[in-house]
């Protein structure tokens, strides 16, 4: 997920023929986000990257490794093509720990995580905005880590009870 710092301009009702004049401030800033759910528990591991690539998939490989204490971990993940890269297929030959799956191309609704980043973006950073950028990303880790998420659309789909 990569969250901005930007002026978001919604719907407003003004008289017709007089459109307001909104002023837009945008902000060099942005955040990315990488995020898995345990589908046992409901526990979110989630952390910061500057960006999104191969590398920063294998950091938070690792960091899945660490929090999970080298047991198995079988991952299923979007199609991002950095999920399978050279890299991602050179880390994957250094260890035993790691199954990855991709779910279908295009199926955001099948991933369990899409619906953690639906839910912090409606109880974190919707109709708010924040001059520390700093202090909008610690909230979202904040919500992120804290609370414990149930997939109940993902069960639904796959008819987990």
């Amino acid at each position: 997920m990569s969250l901005n710092q930007e002026t978001k301009i919604k719907n407003i009702w003004y008289f017709k023929g007089r459109e307001p004049l909104i002023e837009a401030k945008r902000k060099g800033r942005n955040q990315s986000f990488y995020g898995a759910l345990n589908l046992k528990n409901g526990k979110e591991t989630a952390i910061t990257v500057k960006r999104q690539n191969s590398k920063a998939s294998i950091g938070f490989l690792k960091k899945l490794g660490e929090t999970y204490h080298n047991r198995k971990i079988f991952l299923i993940w979007d199609n991002a093509s950095w999920h399978k890269s050279k890299l991602i297929k050179a880390f994957l030959k250094t260890t035993k720990q790691f199954t990855l799956m991709n779910f279908p191309p295009y199926t955001p609704e099948f991933n369990p995580q899409e619906q953690i980043w639906k839910a912090l973006r409606q109880n974190v950073t919707h109709n708010r905005f924040e001059k520390d950028f700093d202090v909008l990303i610690k909230d979202c880790l904040k919500y992120l880590n804290r609370n414990n998420f149930k997939s109940i659309k993902f069960e639904s789909l796959f008819g987990r009870d």
